[in-house]
């Protein structure tokens, strides 16, 4: 099946529970525009936040799974610690802004499996807003 490889980056296999936040809606939000009658701009959708557990990660993509239902196209940022066999050094909380772009549905007794592609990575000094 090698031939069917599309990733460019190669994967860590691991076991790291993480936090994710979607995003809004996972749209696009409407262009602002400017009018005289100009009613107030429509409220923000929730933030909503979820834990799950990272399966393999690489520096353009990671696989989760959780309970929550994904959408394809959704925009989430997903919250884990690097740990120091994957780092080299001390361990790393990080911040990876990304989008859903494959969705392996569970069962009522499984959890979803949800592959991600990363947009950006970025090392946060402190998780905070996080129920222990």
């Amino acid at each position: 099946m090698a031939g069917n490889e599309r990733r460019t980056s190669p994967r860590k296999i691991c076991a790291l529970p993480l936090r994710l936040r979607i995003n809004g809606n996972g749209q696009s939000q409407p262009a602002e525009t400017e009018s005289e009658d100009a009613s107030p701009p429509p409220a923000a959708a929730p933030v909503m936040e979820f834990t799950g557990k990272a399966l393999n990660l690489s520096e353009r993509g990671v696989y989760f799974t959780c309970r929550e239902k994904l959408k394809i196209g959704q925009a989430i940022d997903l919250y884990f610690t690097l740990p120091t066999e994957l780092t080299g050094r001390a361990p790393e909380n990080v911040r990876c802004s990304a989008r859903v772009v494959h969705v392996d549905e569970g069962t009522a007794a499984t959890e979803n499996g949800i592959g991600a592609s990363v947009e950006q990575f970025e090392p946060v000094a402190a998780v905070r807003n996080w129920p222990n």
